[in-house]
């Protein structure tokens, strides 16, 4: 009888410390690149503040960026990074200049950098719909929920508010490095002191599932989930089986995306989807109950388990993938969060076929299905538009003339704030409260009073143009009236409606 074949081992991942911040890296031959991470990003942003990391970053870099050798930096979800690749000298020197930057930021090209930013902004699609769809699902415009916002921090944040983000953010005590090889000679990270980690401060919302909602194109699959290997694994065959399945045998889609966001030690929410004209959306929802159920009733083959263990195999014996578990030890050193070498031992080791389905079936019980109107599964309950109650009030008429909403669209407007429907349903499309606000956009126009952009915390955005309602000035003046100042800001281009009011 032959004995199967061991398991491959992952990497080895080395830890020491310099200058108070953890150090991570592996043996990997070429040149030497360097990670410095810091545990900030995007979800540690409130909706005013988005972008105010991504700006802080663009700043630090102008005094350390060259032409010279390969160096970057970028601004993530959970994290912000300055790249490096080169020879240990330059990689060194590069480091202590980034350490340098951050410590005393110079905020004088602000003016600039914000434009950069905007700049950056209107040539970039921004992340899939797969991505932040399932965020802004389960966190509104809060944490995670911000990945589709607009930089709000290049339209308004002033010099004090950018240094003291960068003082509270930017230090060891929330800082770790990667290395793809040893630490070189002479490696300084003179960071200021700081507090240690601070965990994202949002908690999902406790949405109603299975459920279905209408998106204007396109099907995608949301989920908040547990985050196992056995979930890992259902995920990645079902896109398998429904790639083959509506692109090689029935030619409706050119890929399936699939997306996952960490959230928690053991959660994350989880993305599905594909870009399909409106016709086919039907075929492609049905495709998506039809291979999830069929999963969790019978299980991965045996072919498809042991291709996702090869597909791990071959990986790991690679320079990238050993870099990959470097950052993963360093980003489980700053969120407090287990790594992934856990879900890749097991993997590795072979997963349970009876636990992959189960794992399917909690994922279909967790799924919220997004699809255009005529193709939402009605044997689904609908998704509210809202985690929060619409507050009673008065429906608003919409004017005779001049109008540019729907004509089945309703705004209703109360004490406690505001709600909008579609058609005669009582499922509000949307839920803005007072005491929820996220942020008012100001839209000045070149009538008499502003449109504004309501945004809560929950999720909920409505636009009130006074041209749109019977007695929309003064909707709109009691609106302002009602209001804090403070959660104001002038409407940048990409939220506006280039409207007259």
């Amino acid at each position: 009888m032959l004995t199967p074949p061991a398991s491959p081992s992952l990497p080895e991942v080395h830890r020491t410390e310099i200058d108070g911040v953890p150090v991570f890296w592996t043996d990997q031959p070429g040149r030497l690149s360097a990670s410095l991470l810091f545990g900030v990003g995007l979800a540690h942003e409130t909706f005013l503040e988005t972008g105010i990391t991504h700006l802080v970053e663009h700043l630090a870099m102008r005094r350390v960026r060259t032409t010279r050798y390969e160096n970057n930096a970028a601004t993530e979800v959970l994290h912000t990074s300055f790249d490096v690749t080169s020879g240990p000298e330059n990689v060194v020197e590069h480091l202590r200049r980034v350490c340098v930057s951050l410590a005393n930021l110079d905020t004088g090209p602000l003016r600039l950098e914000r434009g950069v930013l905007l700049a950056e902004e209107r040539g970039s699609e921004g992340p899939a719909v797969t991505a932040w769809l399932p965020s802004a699902l389960w966190f509104g415009n809060r944490a995670f929920g911000l990945a589709g916002n607009v930089q709000l921090a290049a339209v308004h944040a002033g010099p004090d508010q950018v240094r003291e983000w960068g003082a509270r953010w930017f230090h060891r005590g929330n800082a770790a490095l990667v290395l793809s090889g040893p630490p070189p000679a002479g490696l300084r990270l003179p960071l200021p002191g700081g507090p240690p980690r601070q965990p994202v401060a949002a908690q999902p919302f406790d949405l109603p599932t299975p459920a279905h909602t209408s998106i204007p194109n396109g099907v995608v699959g949301c989920a908040l989930v547990d985050w196992t290997a056995e979930t890992a694994c259902a995920a990645g065959i079902l896109i398998h089986r429904l790639t083959d399945r509506l692109r090689h045998l029935e030619g409706l889609v050119y890929d399936i995306a699939l997306d996952h966001q960490v959230v928690d030690p053991d959660r994350a929410v989880l993305g599905f989807g594909t870009d399909v004209p409106d016709k086919h959306a039907g075929r492609v929802v049905e495709a998506i109950r039809a291979e999830l159920a069929e999963l969790g009733r019978g299980g991965p083959t045996e072919e498809e388990l042991s291709a996702d263990r090869a597909g791990l195999a071959e990986e790991i014996g690679s320079r990238e993938f050993a870099l990959y578990r470097a950052f993963d030890a360093a980003m489980s050193e700053l969120t407090g969060w287990p790594s992934a070498a856990g879900h890749q031992s097991r993997v590795l080791a072979g997963l349970d076929p009876a636990a992959v389905a189960a794992a399917a079936r909690d994922l279909a019980a967790r799924l919220v299905l997004c699809a255009p109107e005529r193709s939402v599964p009605r044997d689904l309950p609908e998704l509210p538009g809202s985690p929060l109650p619409a507050p009673p009030g008065r429906e608003v008429k919409r004017a005779l003339v001049g109008a540019t909403t729907p004509r089945n669209y309703r705004l209703v407007v109360g004490d406690d704030g505001l709600s909008t429907y579609f058609g005669p349903g009582s499922s509000p499309a949307a839920v803005v409260r007072f005491d929820d606000l996220a942020g008012v956009g100001i839209e000045h126009t070149d009538g008499q009073l502003p449109i504004l952009h309501l945004f809560g915390r929950h999720g909920g955005a409505i636009t009130v143009r006074p041209g749109d309602w019977r007695g929309g000035r003064a909707l709109v003046r009691d609106l302002r009236a009602r209001i804090d100042p403070a959660v104001c800001f002038e409407t940048p281009e990409a939220m506006r409606m280039f409207e007259q009011s």
